[in-house]
């Protein structure tokens, strides 16, 4: 889930190239509708931090409402400041964020780090 339409892409093409089944969107919102009919198939969301309509961690919160075991896992990724985020934002602590990963962010990174939540 990114608003940029070329990120969304590149996620999506890579990750189905490494075997995953994904749904990708660019709306928060669409997403969200997604997730609540089909929220047992789903174990990572990926995410972007900074969206119109909903934040990413507005999203999770909502998808946390469902998913109150944690059993999702979820990365936000972010050219915001890393620290920023996680020193002060306390939504962040409390949603178990699983992983924050930065802007502009490799594909080997984002592989590597999709293979350890969910393998």
């Amino acid at each position: 889930m990114d608003d940029a339409k070329d990120t969304v892409y590149t996620f999506d093409i890579y990750l189905k190239s490494l075997g995953y089944s994904t749904i990708s969107f660019v709306n928060p919102v669409e997403a969200l509708n997604y997730f609540n009919k089909n929220f047992t198939n789903c174990i990572l969301i990926i995410t972007d931090y900074v969206m119109p309509h909903m934040s990413g961690l507005d999203l999770i919160q909502k998808i946390r409402e469902t998913d109150r075991n944690y059993k999702i896992k979820t990365i936000v990724i972010s050219a915001t400041v890393k620290n920023n985020i996680i020193n002060y934002n306390d939504k962040f602590l409390n949603l178990k964020i699983d992983k924050f990963l930065e802007k502009p962010l490799p594909l080997e990174e984002l592989k590597n780090e999709v293979k350890k939540l969910i393998n």
